[in-house]
């Protein structure tokens, strides 16, 4: 097994956070091909891990294996095939694989084993999944889908027992429904402010073997029979009642199921109710009979995308949430409590916003004629001027606040009034209605809404910058759009009363999606080497608020038990000065033995992370490629580009390793190193090139002779080819509290990932 264990956590990780495909604004796949091939793992001896492949060329691909891969378009079928030197000893993994991105999608597959269709034995429904999005050999997460049907041997198993004594693997696939789009919402998902139509759809029989009573909704053309429905609409927090009568007895019910006509709903939590003829059957029903307490189907006239179907229904062809067909009977009814439904809209694109926001008048205008000594801009900002009594709200969308201000004296002049939002991040699309009214007097018929395209807009005001703080129409500006025709004067109070029908909210704009941080095309910054083994052994980023370059916890390898205890080694990192290529690494300590009873490595032997942190700015101008790791001379794996973590979000962090992340592949077989770990890397993007010489800075092992010896402080000294510099350090006691943190932050991910519920790829809070 010496080998074989080395892909098994991140493997875990990646079925544990497999992705269900979330509706999005997508597109047919209409004319376009996908690439198709079988990604498979697995042993040419016993226990060996000796063939692998992810696809054409793919750095991964190990073993004497003939790959037969294909493209495929919406409503074909294609054949791909791994054919192998030796019987497969045994198998992994193996999955079908699509090179697409896909909002929507429809497979249909076939398998066959040294030519023999074993189709009938492979459990289709083995998972909810007919397919998923998960990163593959050169493929993330976002580039490709793996399709039901094949084997895993820490997840779902289609094909029951590990395939082996076999020389040729085949899958048949047709696609039969391709839609492009990102199966996973930008973002994380928000709680949805909408109103949705509720209804209770029905397929029974009036008579015997008739179907004669259906029910799809109100005005759906394939309604049938003489049923009287009771249908409602329902948001979140609200309880709905839906109900059917017939007029007839049913003589047998076919399926039925609560119906709520949502669209991009990712979470939802519901209470359902349900009673037959007046009887409260909810304890009867078994709503743990599926895991799925919602699912996106298509019913009447609402397409998949449209609407949702909740637990606690009958199908003779499906989940029986309801044992025994309802039969005899003449009312059902359900009673829904919507707990919770959150929404995700297209990636990128924008959804309901559930925030609350500042709600003021922004004002300015003269106390007396030509003074501007009336200035009111939100509680407490400084440019506040005059003995202004504010009236100031809080609003999030349905709701109505009304907002003013009264004036000690007469206004003489208005220069601009507006009402104002602020904290309003990220608003992309906004609907309000705005009543004005001056001394108490309603003037909104008399205000021109239409005199400017924009019913809100953008605009610094006061100590709100202008992304977070947008204006409503129907103020007054001398030097702008005038709502109100004439500057308001004589006046004491001013008020505005506002309703927000819809906010929505999306990711970065297009604008802001674009930015680049600046950096010096002539100028020199640093790259680092970071490494964490299971036994909490690290160094952590540079920039590490706790233990980066300037906590005194840098210059060696250590680890946290209430203190910070160093452990050795020594650490070469550099200047990048120029395009060029670049070294940083670690000499001087073995990963390959034990600390505290335990192998460095765990029993996995798997480093938890390995990375290059720099101070090199995101900037798409720089670009890091050719990224190759090295074990004592060895190398291990050769990243064309780099793989940038994406949590890093103000400076480039090249990730070789994280177990955390399934998006970035699992490193393939590695002995524990025992002298060197170096990872080198091409730099481009700067107006000059790398100097031709170059004096690494690397610094001495540190006093410590053992990996188990703790040192609280170092004295080491660096020498290069021309300097010599005393890193001399006193490292001061971290809080106890620290460990305690630390133990309790990895035990809860050990336990999420062995529950199969991790959904979060963030880091250890104690290193990287």
């Amino acid at each position: 097994m010496k080998k074989t264990m080395k892909r098994i956590f991140a493997s875990m990780l990646a079925f544990a956070m497999m992705l269900c495909a979330v509706p999005t604004m997508s597109v047919a796949a209409e004319e376009k091909a996908y690439d198709v091939f079988i990604a498979f793992g697995g042993d040419v001896e016993s226990g060996d891990w000796g063939y692998q492949y992810y696809g054409d060329g793919a750095a991964s691909n190990a073993g004497d294996i003939t790959a037969t891969n294909a493209t495929i378009k919406e409503g074909e079928t294609a054949k791909v095939s791994l054919e192998f030197a030796s019987p497969v000893a045994y198998t992994w993994f193996t999955a079908p694989v699509v090179a697409g991105n896909f909002s929507e999608a429809d497979f249909s597959v076939k398998v066959l084993i040294d030519g023999k269709d074993v189709t009938d034995t492979v459990n289709f429904a083995a998972d909810d999944k007919n397919w998923w999005a998960e990163a593959t050999g050169d493929y993330a997460e976002d580039q490709c889908v793996r399709l039901a049907g094949g084997y895993n041997e820490w997840a779902t198993k289609y094909i029951a027992e590990s395939p082996a004594g076999f020389t040729k693997l085949e899958f048949e696939i047709t696609a039969n429904k391709l839609v492009e789009g990102s199966a996973a919402a930008a973002g994380a998902p928000v709680e949805s402010t909408e109103e949705y139509k509720v209804f209770l759809a029905y397929g029974g029989d009036k008579e015997s073997g008739d179907w004669g009573y259906q029910y799809y909704g109100e005005g759906a053309a394939s309604n049938a029979g003489d049923i009287k429905a009771t249908d409602a609409t329902i948001k979140v927090g609200e309880t709905a009642t839906i109900a059917l009568e017939f007029a007839t007895p049913v003589a047998y019910t076919w399926f039925m199921a609560p119906v709520i006509t949502a669209s991009g709903v990712v979470e939802a939590d519901f209470d359902v109710q349900v009673l037959v003829d007046g009887k409260d059957i909810t304890d009867t029903v078994n709503f743990a009979a599926d895991d799925k307490a919602f699912w996106a189907e298509a019913t009447g006239d609402y397409t998949e995308e449209q609407c949702i179907r909740l637990a606690g229904g009958y199908n003779e062809w499906a989940t029986k949430y309801i044992a025994e067909s309802p039969a005899g009977v003449s009312k059902i009814e359900y009673v829904i409590t919507a707990n919770s439904i959150k929404v995700g809209g297209a990636a990128g694109g924008p959804v309901p916003s559930t925030d609350t926001y500042d709600l003021f008048v922004a004002f300015g205008g003269d106390k007396e004629s030509g003074d501007w000594g009336y200035q009111y801009y939100g509680e407490g900002a400084g440019s506040n001027a005059g003995e202004v009594t504010a009236t100031d709200a809080k609003i999030k969308v349905g709701e109505t606040a009304r907002i003013g201000l009264e004036f000690p004296t007469p206004v003489a002049y208005t220069w601009f009034t507006a009402p104002t939002l602020g904290n309003a991040n990220n608003v992309v699309e906004a609907d309000f209605t705005v009543k004005v009214f001056i001394d108490g007097k309603d003037v909104t018929d008399t205000v021109n809404f239409a005199a400017d395209d924009k019913a809100w807009w953008n605009e610094a005001t006061g100590d709100h910058p202008e992304e977070s703080c947008i204006r409503l129409a129907g103020g007054y500006n001398e030097w702008a759009t005038k709502y109100i025709a004439e500057s308001p004067a004589g006046f004491t109070k001013l008020e505005f009363e506002v309703t927000a029908n819809s906010i929505m909210v999306g990711g970065a704009t297009e604008e802001e999606a674009s930015a680049q941080a600046s950096y010096d095309e002539n100028g020199v910054y640093h790259a680092y080497f970071g490494v964490q083994t299971p036994t909490w052994i690290f160094r952590n980023a540079h920039d590490d608020a706790t233990y980066g370059k300037d906590s005194g916890c840098f210059d060696q390898l250590g680890f946290v038990d209430g203190d910070w205890v160093a452990q050795g080694g020594s650490f070469t990192d550099v200047e990048i000065a120029g395009n060029g290529r670049y070294t940083v690494g670690v000499t001087g300590y073995d990963f390959s033995g034990t600390f505290q009873d335990q192998a460095i490595l765990g029993a996995d032997g798997l480093f938890n992370l390995l990375f290059v942190s720099t101070d090199l700015p995101m900037n798409d101008n720089i670009v890091l490629s050719n990224v190759t790791l090295k074990m004592d001379g060895k190398e291990i794996v050769t990243q064309a580009e780099a793989f940038l973590d994406a949590d890093s979000k103000e400076v480039k962090k090249i990730l070789l390793a994280n177990i955390w992340n399934n998006e970035i592949e699992a490193l393939p077989y590695y002995a524990a190193p025992t002298q060197s770990i170096e990872i080198s890397f091409d730099v481009s993007g700067f107006a000059y090139d790398k100097a031709a010489e170059e004096a690494p800075v690397e610094q001495a092992p540190a006093e410590t002779t053992a990996p188990a010896e703790s040192q609280a402080s170092t004295e080491t000294k660096v020498e290069t080819a021309e300097t010599t510099v005393d890193t001399s350090a006193d490292v001061e006691p971290a809080s106890n509290n620290t460990m305690v943190i630390v133990i309790v932050v990895v035990v809860v991910a050990v336990v999420a990932v062995v529950a199969g519920v991790m959904v979060s790829k963030k880091k250890n809070t104690k290193a990287e």
